[in-house]
């Protein structure tokens, strides 16, 4: 059995430093409230959809609706941070119930579907982008349209406020900032955890590899001439355009390359860099490196599948053909894979913890397939 390491206060800097988390909710929760002010006084430009926008819950709604919004939950971010910035784990659980709250709060009201097609255009730009002219360009102006930035930065808020939820939850268990474990942690225990993660893993994996490839198998049997679940007009005008099938084809490609990155998190080579990769082989994969975009891409799918539904509930569909529904479902899907992916990504963060450098709890990591250490 091995010997209780030594208690570390919770305010310890770590991972989650217990101060920098709040002040950066503050900050980003004030600049939200300034843009709807500024909305609201007409000197910032329109950040949210007008008339086209996926799922958007602006969409057809006046500017000062927006703003209200923006206002109402920066104002509401503000007091939740000024909380946060008490004493320590302060506020207990409704503290912590706040910055939940607040998270899926900007998470619902302010990203759409148009997030993750920011993703897929950015993660094929750099091998479709020679080759379809114009789209460069195309793209860089909307990165840089205001609709955009105001998704990255809500993008943002969405994790600051994740953030603040977990660094509160530590401190309120006077846990270690940077592990999240306390003084109950043991061998035994940690092990129990980690064979949960790993099974809890294994399936959200699993059923996020399935859904991320349905939205493949629309788009590449247009390399055959197959353009599923579309009437023959939409499909001829799709053949037509060379342009529009590598597009499509790209954008298929990108979430063929999320489930084979997805299946990374239950893998050794998701653990270990594997032997092709020269100057890395061997090497540990860095947490974050894998954590940050998996989460940063399961808000996005989140996003989708919360703006189809919002499609489906505001747009007359009885005429619709069978291919507006299977497009339905695949895209209603995302939102399930976004979820699993939430899953499968935390599942392989609790198996990667290691022994904490802070705190000094904790067991060696353990690759895939392989067997624990016995603890001494």
């Amino acid at each position: 059995m091995a010997p209780a390491p030594p208690t570390v206060s919770p305010s310890a800097s770590g991972g989650l430093r217990p101060l920098l988390v709040p002040w950066s909710v503050l900050a980003w929760s004030a600049a939200l409230l300034g843009v709807g002010l500024g909305w609201l006084a007409g000197v910032l430009p329109r950040g949210v959809p007008d008339t086209d926008g996926f799922g958007s819950l602006f969409t057809g709604q006046s500017l000062g609706t927006a703003a209200a919004a923006a206002i109402a939950v920066g104002a509401a971010g503000v007091v939740s941070a000024l909380l946060l910035l008490r004493r320590e784990g302060a506020g207990g659980r409704p503290a912590e119930a706040a910055a939940w709250a607040m998270a899926a709060a900007v998470l619902l009201v302010f990203l759409d579907g148009s997030l993750l097609a920011l993703f897929g255009y950015s993660m094929m730009m750099p091998f479709v982008g020679w080759f379809v002219p114009g789209l460069f360009a195309l793209w860089i102006e909307a990165v840089l349209e205001p609709t955009a930035l105001v998704l990255l930065f809500c993008t943002l808020g969405t994790a600051l406020w994740v953030a603040a939820a977990l660094t509160h939850r530590r401190a309120r268990r006077r846990a270690c900032q940077r592990c999240g474990r306390d003084d109950h942690w043991s061998a035994q225990g940690e092990r129990r955890v980690r064979a949960r993660a790993a099974v809890v893993g294994r399936w959200a994996v699993a059923a996020g590899v399935v859904l991320a490839l349905l939205y493949p198998m629309l788009r590449f049997p247009w390399l055959f001439g197959v353009v599923p679940g579309m009437s023959e007009a939409d499909s001829a005008m799709i053949m037509a355009d060379p342009y529009t099938i590598m597009i499509g084809v790209g954008l298929g490609s990108a979430g063929a390359v999320g489930a084979v990155l997805t299946l990374g998190l239950v893998q050794r080579w998701g653990v270990r860099f594997p032997r092709w990769m020269v100057g890395l082989a061997g090497r540990s994969v860095p947490v974050p490196l894998a954590v940050v975009p998996a989460t940063v891409v399961a808000v996005a799918l989140v996003a989708m599948g919360r703006s189809t539904i919002v499609q489906l509930a505001t747009e007359d569909l009885s005429g619709s053909p069978l291919t507006e529904h299977l497009h339905s479902v695949v895209f209603v899907s995302m939102g399930l894979w976004g979820a699993a992916l939430v899953v499968a990504t935390a599942a392989y963060a609790v198996r990667r913890r290691a022994e904490c450098g802070l705190c000094e709890r904790g067991l060696p990591e353990v690759e895939p397939g392989r067997s624990p250490a016995p603890v001494r």
